[in-house]
């Protein structure tokens, strides 16, 4: 009886298993290094079914890029599941695609595996041709537009300081304009002033009392030119007393008195920190201003002496000023050339500070934004401070690009020659160093001295270098000395010759050389 119960669940088992089929499939088995391959994991079932896809981990050694959602098809009362996983390999050789492992509503279902092949991928080494790695170059510093930043600091302190000078100006042109006021004028405007003034605390009354006492002593000394802002109130009022019994200053007895309470007062306040009333305080404002006025009647009038005497010393005093300001503004100027003139020669040097301030031909060649060209039928890539002009030459295989004449303090010449041989032409350098030599001679180039070296560029480009220096008149009648480096090369099919000419003296002709050589490349042509 157990026997045949056994075999009766094993059937059971076999018809289960017969009607849920799964399968791994890939588009290829042979692929490229690191080319895409699709890998679809594919389960049959009669019903539906619920299925635990397998994780992306179980296709190692493969990784996968990309999946898709699961694709449900149902055809001849069977469902059809597909799952595609992208997968890829960076390695080249023979890889095995494991067995993946399913749940399916509840059962483990196992898939075969895959052996699939990656290739290696082939370079062309004849049509892309591979180099070393280069070394590092030291660059030269760039120092194109150095001065910027200075600029900008210069200007910005100028402007602070015009700003400062004009804030100044206003001030002192408003208390010119006060002090072109008439004495009384003046006085009574301030007192006017006086009535706006709160009056709660003891300080404010001190200098309600400061102010008030300060304008009427003010107004004294400008209008009867007595010494009342150095002298106490006693001394004051007895000043005035003296100058009433001579007949000077007719002031009455009330208008005395008036300005001796108001003295009394202000003198309490300041010094005894009394406290007044406040329309006591308005009352004695009243009182100054009556003493002013008052004053102003018993004044005499000025002689015609006095008055050109007021005038002249107003023009000498305005003249002051006006020096005075100059004196101000020349000393601004100077203090701001003078910072910026350290700045210069803390950063380059005397010599070059004094180049960059009155000018110098090749040094604002290296200041400039370069322009990186290619010239001729070889195309050759030449880095220059301009465009090298083209010239027109009759043979059209000739080529002259050209920037610059020996007048100049640097002359730049290249030369191109093209041939349309396809094998490459045998090319006398010695021949064309001499064409050179006899090039200078004929211009009129005297003491002609020649050496020649080989010469290799920082990007391995071989040539033959020919330098010396040569006696030069100028047009105007100056001779100078010139050196001339002269660069032959034979790259892509043809002669390639750069002429470099410079003043022997100039300092700057070295980093120009250098910066214009360690930019020649060639253009790879294809055989």
């Amino acid at each position: 009886m157990d026997k045949l119960l056994r075999i009766t669940l094993l059937l059971f088992s076999v018809c289960g298993m017969a009607q849920t089929q799964v399968s791994l499939r890939a588009d290829t088995l042979e692929v490229k290094l690191a080319e895409q391959i699709n890998v679809e994991v594919l389960v049959s079932t009669d019903n539906a079914a619920q299925i635990q896809f397998p994780p992306l981990q179980a296709f190692m050694p493969f990784e996968v890029i990309d999946t898709t959602a699961v694709d449900t098809l149902m055809e001849n009362k069977k469902y059809l599941y597909t799952k595609t996983y992208a997968v890829i390999q960076f390695d080249t050789g023979q890889f095995t695609l494991p067995q993946q492992r399913l749940v399916i509503d509840g059962k483990l279902f196992s898939t075969d595996s895959l052996r699939i092949r990656v290739k290696d991928v082939a370079v062309d080494t004849l049509e892309q041709p591979l180099f070393p790695i280069k070394t590092i170059l030291p660059m030269a510093k760039n120092t194109t537009g150095w001065w910027r930043p200075y600029a900008y600091g210069f200007m910005i302190v100028i402007l602070l300081g015009l700003l400062y000078v004009l804030f100044v100006r206003t001030q002192n042109r408003i208390r010119e304009l006060r002090q072109k006021l008439p004495p009384f004028e003046r006085a009574i405007q301030a007192l006017h002033a006086l009535e706006t003034k709160q009056l709660n605390e003891q300080e404010e009354y001190k200098a309600y009392y400061s102010e008030m006492t300060a304008i009427v002593r003010n107004y004294l000394e400008d209008e009867a030119h007595i010494d009342a802002l150095e002298s106490t109130s006693d001394e004051l009022l007895a000043k005035l007393e003296l100058l009433r019994d001579t007949g000077n200053l007719e002031l009455t007895s009330d208008t005395m008195d008036h300005l001796k309470e108001v003295l009394q007062t202000a003198d309490l306040v300041k010094f005894a920190r009394a406290l007044p009333e406040e329309r006591l305080a308005r009352i004695d404002r009243e009182k100054i201003e009556s003493v002013v006025k008052e004053t102003q009647a018993a004044l005499p009038e000025p002689t015609e002496e006095e008055r050109l005497q007021n005038e002249a010393y107003a023009r000498m005093r305005q003249k002051q000023r006006r020096s005075k300001r100059l004196q101000i503004a020349g000393l601004s100027l100077l203090g701001a050339v003078t910072i910026a003139a350290i700045i210069m020669v803390v950063k380059f040097g005397v010599v070059e500070s004094k180049d960059r301030v009155f000018g110098h031909p090749t040094l604002s060649w290296l200041d400039k934004e370069w322009i990186s060209s290619t010239y001729g039928i070889s195309e050759m890539q030449l880095d220059t401070p301009d465009v090298l002009g083209r010239k027109t030459l009759q043979n059209r295989l000739h080529q002259q690009f050209v920037l610059g004449s020996l007048d100049d303090a640097f002359l730049i010449v290249l030369q191109m020659e093209h041939s349309k041989a396809k094998e490459e032409q045998a090319i006398d350098l010695q021949q064309k160093v001499d064409k050179v030599i006899g090039y200078f001679d004929s211009m009129g180039a005297a003491n002609i001295f020649q050496k020649q070296n080989d010469y290799t560029t920082t990007s391995g480009i071989e040539g033959i270098l020919a330098s010396g220096s040569f006696d030069w008149t100028k047009a105007n009648g100056k001779e100078q000395r010139k050196t001339y480096e002269v660069y032959h090369f034979t790259q892509n099919k043809g002669f390639q010759q750069l002429q470099l000419v410079y003043d022997r003296n100039d300092r700057y002709a070295k980093e120009l050389i250098q910066r214009i050589l360690e930019s020649i490349q060639f253009k790879e042509q294809k055989s």
